[in-house]
């Protein structure tokens, strides 16, 4: 009960605050273009519960991490944001496990086919790099293929400023001695467009694992550079290609296990590469994509050394008509080889998959999006998936929306072909999402509202059994109630935020409760306040429920469930701007009430701690 008496102190002194303040960008939906769609879509005629992070809003959280700014959005919990700074991340959407949903990076798959699930690791993303964050919810297997089935975060990186040259950079210091750094450039002319951006982050962190009876553990620090960089040229009229190129670099610690030091250590390179090409002209646009991301890993701990490498070739190629004037229609051929290496194993597959979408427009409010996609995979043969998602614009302030989707994953490299368990005969996992409910825009745009409740089943749930390896033996039931209402007045704008989960397992007709480390019940409240026109205030509260851990006891040898109390964090952002707004000093307060709470069973999370520094921007 503390806890939400203080969130709602928060959120009643957000809205009886009418000074000069900044309107927060993940609420004003009204003209941003979503592009996750593969077609710049208004929010007006999106189809699927959408939200976008624009830079503006980015800028005004200097440094957190991408997973501590994911994790204030509605509808998403990143697990281990607020552990040790070098915990790995897990991404529940929706709560659907990691391993479903699909992170890409300028709308373009990337995956580690050697990892768990084939999961990409947001560490090593830094957020310096990021122009804005689109997250759709629901299957979006239809357009991206394999792993869509709770929906796509798309990460766009930074681009040039039209007509602009300009040089870009921070330095910042903060607890367990971390420091930030940034320096960038980039530039536009007519014909050409460019930019890179180099990072660095390196922290003595805190022990990853929690200490008990008063233990010294070590600290579990961390190192990561990264490079973002990209050139596009137009050498005719409505022709642009574009070469990029990211990379980065992670070495860091990380402990045994729940409550148990260790001086191991894991090292991570992602390399991201490729061109876009794309032609438009009145009526059709041509793009295609070719890119490569290779990851390479290092583990190294008391069992000696483990060092998988794998990697992804994807192109897309496809089109979009658009002379009629209610239907677009949008047609393409993705091709996917995946690679993995461990061991003396070198192992691959593919993925060769049409698809055609219909977006249509009535003109009297009534829109839809009616999808088909063909999935042919080397190991397991041919699967379908299939969207159909009308919406309807009662009024300019009422949109009601629906949708019915089918998602899926295909097996890992890792499960057909790994040293432990592998099954070529593996089927791929398929899911079936229920979208239904409304968003509102009243008061000129000045309040917006949203109430979305959704289902989705996945059937042939990959599991791995000690006696036979993975196969495909269960099936998950998850449904919840996102809630939302954001309010802008003058220049101060509040979000709240409410999500319901529920999630059950079904294993031999037996049906069980499997929602580990994602609440039940999560609360949030995003409040942006500029006090004058150099002088600004973010603050953020979230409420996270109860939830359920497994911990493996060491001294039973079996397998544990435990419950993880409810937790509040309240954090802050604060900005001034010098300069003419070249120069900015900025300072993020983490854990403003220096709360005790876990995450993850028998891991250490940090009290208060703070990072602070200027960035500029000529």
């Amino acid at each position: 009960m503390k806890h939400l008496i203080t969130l709602t102190i928060i959120f009643l002194l957000a809205v009886s605050n009418n000074t000069y303040a900044q309107v927060a960008d993940t609420l004003d939906l009204g003209e941003v273009v979503v592009t996750a769609s593969k077609t710049p879509t208004t929010e007006r005629e999106t189809t699927k519960p959408v939200t976008v992070i624009e830079r503006e809003e980015i800028e005004r959280h200097t440094g957190l991490s991408i997973s501590e700014l994911l994790n204030q959005q509605n509808g998403i919990t990143i697990n281990g944001a607020a552990s040790s700074p070098g915990k790995d991340k897990s991404v529940y959407l929706r709560g659907a496990s990691t391993q479903f949903t699909l992170i890409l990076i300028d709308g373009f798959p990337v995956t580690d086919p050697s990892g768990e699930g084939g999961a990409f690791d947001l560490r090593l993303l830094p957020l310096e790099n990021v122009e804005r964050i689109e997250i759709v919810k629901g299957s979006m297997s239809t357009l991206y293929g394999s792993d869509a089935i709770a929906g796509v975060i798309n990460i766009i990186t930074k681009k040039s400023e039209t007509g602009t040259f300009n040089v870009n950079g921070k330095a910042a210091y903060g607890s367990f001695n971390t420091y930030d750094w940034e320096l960038g450039a980039s530039g536009s002319s007519d014909i050409i467009d460019y930019t890179v951006n180099l990072t660095r982050t390196q922290t003595d962190g805190i022990s990853e694992a929690e200490p008990r009876d008063g233990a010294d553990f070590t600290k579990d620090g961390y190192e990561r550079n990264a490079i973002n960089t990209q050139v596009s040229v137009k050498p005719v009229e409505g022709l642009t290609i574009t070469p990029f190129l990211n990379y980065s670099q992670y070495d860091g610690d990380y402990d045994a296990g729940a409550f148990s030091d260790a001086d191991n250590r894991y090292e991570s390179d992602l390399l991201n590469t490729g061109a876009r090409i794309s032609y438009k002209t009145d009526n059709f646009e041509i793009k295609e994509a070719a890119t490569f991301t290779q990851t390479e890993r290092k583990f190294t701990d008391g069992f000696g050394v483990f060092n998988p490498e794998a990697s992804l070739f994807n192109s897309d190629l496809y089109g979009i008509y658009n002379k009629f004037e209610k239907v677009r229609l949008l047609a393409g051929f993705n091709v996917q080889s995946l690679n993995f290496q461990l061991e003396g194993i070198d192992e691959g597959s593919q993925i060769l998959s049409p698809y055609v979408t219909a977006f249509l427009r009535s003109g009297f409010g009534l829109n839809g999006e009616l999808g088909l996609r063909l999935n042919n995979h080397s190991e397991y043969g041919s699967n379908w998936t299939f969207n159909v998602a009308p919406v309807y614009n009662i009024t300019e302030e009422i949109k009601l929306l629906a949708s019915v989707s089918s998602g899926f994953k295909a097996p890992t490299l890792n499960e057909l072909f790994g040293p432990f368990g592998a099954n070529t005969e593996l089927k791929p996992q398929q899911s079936l999402t229920v979208d239904t409910g409304v968003e509102l825009q009243l008061l000129d745009g000045r309040l917006s509202a949203s109430a979305i409740y959704f289902r989705r089943t996945i059937e042939d749930l990959i599991s791995y059994s000690g006696n036979q390896g993975y196969i495909n033996v269960n099936e998950q039931n998850d449904s919840g109630i996102e809630l939302s209402v954001g309010y802008k007045q003058d220049q101060t704008k509040v979000e709240v935020f409410y999500n319901y989960l529920d999630g059950a397992i079904t294993q031999n007709g037996k049906e069980t409760d499997n929602l580990i480390r994602r609440p039940n019940h999560n609360f949030g409240v995003n409040l942006n306040q500029q006090l004058t026109s150099d002088f600004s205030v973010n603050l953020s509260g979230q409420y996270v429920g109860e939830r359920n851990d497994l911990y493996f006891n060491t001294n039973t040898f079996s397998t544990e469930e435990v419950e993880l109390e409810s937790y509040v964090l309240v954090n802050a952002n604060i900005q001034y701007q010098l300069l003419d707004k070249q120069l900015t000093v900025f300072a993020s307060l983490n854990n403003l009430l220096n709360a005790d709470y876990t995450e993850v069973y028998g891991f250490n999370t940090p009290g208060f701690h703070f990072k602070g520094g200027i960035k500029f921007l000529f």
